[in-house]
């Protein structure tokens, strides 16, 4: 039996959900890693796995025209709320503004080679086409 070191203790908990298809992914990478308990394995991999942030979208290009759809919703949803009741022309008004949200950020969404690219860049990786 291993000796525990003196004064070993963890007094935070945290919990996570995971779905069965989730658990047996983490059991299958935990046999193969070589630990027998999750708690062991499970901080190993929080401490040790490289954290990257990848955005798929150029944010600052946009941000000024997310904004101005943003107030307009909230215009209008504001002027519902008050009046209780919401009009044609305020349903059509709100498709509108969803629409140009929908194509403002399809077109500015990153393409598939620039994302690889990052995420590449990210993980501190060459790029290959």
């Amino acid at each position: 039996m291993v000796k525990r070191e003196p004064n070993r203790k963890r007094p935070i908990r945290k919990t996570a959900r995971f779905t069965a298809a989730e658990i047996a992914e983490i059991k299958r990478q935990q046999g193969e890693a070589g630990y027998n308990q999750f708690g062991a394995f499970a901080r190993y991999r929080l401490m040790n796995s490289p954290i990257f942030n990848v955005s798929l979208i150029d944010s600052k290009a946009i941000l000024s025209s997310i904004r101005s759809i943003g107030d307009q919703l909230n215009q209008i949803t504001h002027t519902v709320n008050l009046a209780g009741t919401i009009s044609k022309s305020q349903v059509m008004a709100v498709k509108e503004l969803v629409a140009q949200l929908s194509k403002l950020l399809n077109e500015h969404l990153l393409k598939d080679t620039e994302f690889e690219a990052a995420l590449a860049s990210a993980l501190n990786r060459p790029y290959k086409k």
